[in-house]
């Protein structure tokens, strides 16, 4: 669920501001947001009364608006149950009624589809009942003060997923070897929603649990996420397409794009710089080895200039805020070169994965799974890139600038 960063608001903002839902500078008119867009910029006369309403979703985007719905927050912490059935009765009001909401996208109007058609298909999907006990009972987690009644609701949520992800390889492997290779839409639709809680999980789980690192949490969800596309093939892309909840997001290559501000083209640079030097180093090395750093090399090109975009569409005090959402969607589509070099231990394809990291960082006020994801993801990757003091400058000064942003988002 989204949480709240106490702010001083406004209600003097021209209405084109309202109606996008972002942050007016008030110096119109024209506001800076109206000159750079060539829009009419109005504001409001007389004055709109000081009540706010929160009922409206953002016009566009992933993410609900910053002070989105208040009545999300319960006034009580969650108290762990005395028994398993009483605990999964719990977890499943709660998800009715508070935890649906962090994975619901406001702009789709989505949100009767997670809170009452999941529980049906979960009727008859195991993997994805115990997807949402899992999601919940971390939910339930991060809304819990005492450490007892927290670390009890840890560990439910990690045996919930790893039952739910076992399930889910299970029942992938079941569709590609079934004579039914093209689902319809009541087979599939359950494996789409799962599929999209896999990323929030793995955001979710990789801050209460130690396990196997950040970059692999990370990496086993995307795998998992990539085998859903696989199986579903044209099938799901054909829903997709024509998806009346998907219909109403503006897809990502179609976003504006505005100058990329200087931070952000700064530590671009940098990485491009990183990226290319591994050529000029490769020099001399064997054929084999020369041919790998041109496939990572543009492996990491390409998860650049997605950043690059990102930034450029997605970032900046006149861009829409839930905009922001859209950089869960970026591992995926980097792709499948990308995360080989990551896997293999790639020092560019790290630091990339790094800034991505201090990227997410910035939803942590926002939504509580991403609330110390990416801060941990910059710690783990600085720590393998830049120990026994082997870092180059340039390594030195990337991993110094994703810090800088780290603790930036945090204050």
């Amino acid at each position: 669920m989204p949480s709240r960063r106490s702010h001083q608001k406004s209600r003097r903002g021209c209405l084109a501001c309202k109606q996008a839902h972002i942050k007016c500078r008030e110096d119109g008119p024209p506001c800076e947001r109206c000159r750079l867009r060539g829009t009419t910029c109005t504001y409001p006369d007389p004055p709109p009364s000081l009540r706010q309403d929160n009922t409206s979703p953002p016009k566009n985007g992933l993410l609900p608006a910053p002070g989105a719905d208040d009545e999300s927050q319960p006034a009580e912490e969650p108290q762990f149950p005395s028994s398993t059935r009483l605990l999964e009765l719990q977890l499943m009001h709660r998800w009715s009624t508070v935890t649906y909401k962090s994975v619901c996208t406001p702009a789709a109007g989505d949100g009767p589809v997670w809170r009452d058609k999941l529980p049906k298909w979960a009727l008859r999907h195991d993997f994805l009942l115990n997807g949402m006990l899992s999601l919940t009972a971390f939910e339930a987690a991060s809304a819990s003060v005492a450490g007892q009644n927290r670390d009890r609701y840890v560990t439910a949520a990690i045996e919930y997923q790893s039952v739910a992800l076992t399930q889910f390889r299970q029942h992938l492997q079941l569709v590609q070897m079934g004579p039914h290779r093209h689902p319809s839409n009541s087979s599939f639709e359950p494996v789409l929603a799962f599929s999209m809680m896999l990323m929030v999980l793995a955001l979710a789980s990789a801050q209460f649990t130690g396990g196997q690192g950040m970059v692999q949490n990370t990496i086993t969800h995307y795998q998992l996420i990539r085998g859903c596309g696989t199986v579903l093939g044209d099938a799901g892309e054909e829903y997709l397409a024509s998806n009346p909840y998907v219909l109403k997001l503006t897809r990502f290559d179609d976003l504006p794009r505005l100058p990329v501000d200087s931070p952000s083209a700064v530590v671009l640079a940098r990485l491009n710089e990183a990226n290319e030097r591994r050529l000029t180093g490769s020099v001399g090395e064997p054929y084999e080895a020369r041919v790998q750093h041109v496939k990572y090399f543009e492996a990491c090109k390409k998860s650049i200039g997605l950043l690059e975009q990102y930034f450029a569409k997605c970032m900046g005090d006149v861009v829409d805020e839930s905009y922001q959402g859209y950089i869960l969607g970026w591992l995926n589509m980097a792709g499948d070169e990308y995360v080989s070099a990551i896997k293999d231990g790639d020092r560019v394809a790290l630091l990339v994965l790094m800034l991505w990291g201090a990227v997410v960082e910035q939803l942590g006020h926002k939504v509580w799974w991403a609330r110390r994801f990416g801060r941990l993801v910059v710690e783990e990757i600085a720590m393998q890139v830049g120990k026994d003091g082997d870092a180059d400058a340039l390594t030195r000064e990337i991993i110094a600038l994703a810090i800088e942003w780290v603790v930036r988002a945090r204050t």
